[in-house]
């Protein structure tokens, strides 16, 4: 049994996944297995996979119709036989102690998930002789959940984190759903989670892409934002330390999908007013002091005189 199993979902990768591999492949740790699930792939991806394995048996490649990265993980997840669970893009790299250090970490304190830092890149990874502090600190599930959805030292993504294989045995990637499916998978473990640790070092580098779905204009899709965004709050409603950051991460879901949106209001005029109908109907209680200015003046101005948000927007293009 590997301490880890490495879960890449791939779709078309062909220009990225050799160096994600190597990237894994080259991990300090070596004990792990790699589960590359090809998602109906039809570039070379495929091919650059079964080459990779033919040097590296620690290589298992799972075939399926195209069915979308939830369906992939979650095929991968139920083939994983490691100790500990991890999910990688196949446009991402990784630092060559990621796992080792994370692995480290999470044997030491005991903890159900393990997370270190991000490094966004834009153009590619230099290769560099780095010093390594990994200063590293545990927290409560409650701590983790409150950096989750104030956006802070908890990112949504899942592929910084370690997760113990028994803490996410019934936790799964809500299949169908385009955006953010990943965050509440996150925050599903971390319900299920006794302890967390948490290592600043930007160990996970990933690769900012001009084509990603967060980097696109308004599509349905973003509707899936909202759905999970209602989830966590009913999920956490009536907690009293968690509801304030639940409604928090409410109205920002609503609010970005609202400027989103703006210009193809005509197009999605019964989904543009039930966007607004919910900001004006979320009490924004304890929350307006974790949003930045120009978001508070966005939601407020919704809430109370729409028309000035309607004005600021022509103003603003």
């Amino acid at each position: 049994m590997p301490h880890i199993s490495v879960i890449i979902p791939v779709y078309n990768a062909g220009n990225y996944i050799v160096d994600t591999l190597n990237s894994v492949l080259q991990q300090t740790l070596k004990d792990i297995e790699v589960i590359v699930v090809n998602d109906g792939s039809n570039d070379q991806s495929l091919v650059e996979c079964y080459r990779l394995q033919e040097i590296d048996k620690r290589i298992i490649i799972i075939n399926q119709d195209n069915q979308g990265v939830s369906k992939a993980r979650n095929v991968g997840k139920q083939n994983a036989t490691g100790d500990y669970i991890i999910f990688i893009d196949a446009d991402d790299e990784l630092d060559c102690r990621m796992l080792e250090i994370l692995y480290t970490q999470a044997r030491k304190t005991d903890s159900d998930i393990s997370v270190c830092g991000v490094d966004r890149i834009f153009e590619k990874k230099q290769e560099e002789k780095k010093k390594y502090h990994c200063n590293y600190e545990e927290i409560t599930v409650d701590q983790a959940i409150e950096w989750l959805l104030l956006g802070q030292k908890i990112e949504s993504g899942a592929w910084n984190k370690l997760f113990k294989a028994s803490t996410i045995e019934d936790v799964h990637f809500e299949e169908g759903k385009k955006i953010n499916e990943d965050k509440y998978f996150v925050f599903r473990s971390l319900l299920k989670s006794k302890k967390i640790v948490y290592c600043a070092e930007k160990l996970y580098y990933y690769y900012c892409r001009e084509n990603s779905v967060t980097n696109q204009s308004f599509s349905e899709r973003w509707f899936d934002s909202l759905y999970f965004a209602d989830r966590i709050y009913e999920e956490l409603k009536g907690r009293n330390n968690l509801e304030v950051f639940a409604r928090y991460q409410l109205l920002i879901a609503y609010y970005t999908a609202l400027r989103r949106m703006y210009p193809f209001r005509n197009q999605y005029k019964k989904e543009y007013q039930l966007v607004i109908d919910k900001i004006k109907s979320t009490s924004f209680k304890s929350v307006l002091s974790y949003m930045d200015k120009k978001q508070a003046f966005g939601v407020l101005s919704i809430k109370y005189c729409i028309l000035l948000y309607k004005f600021m927007r022509c103003v603003s293009k």
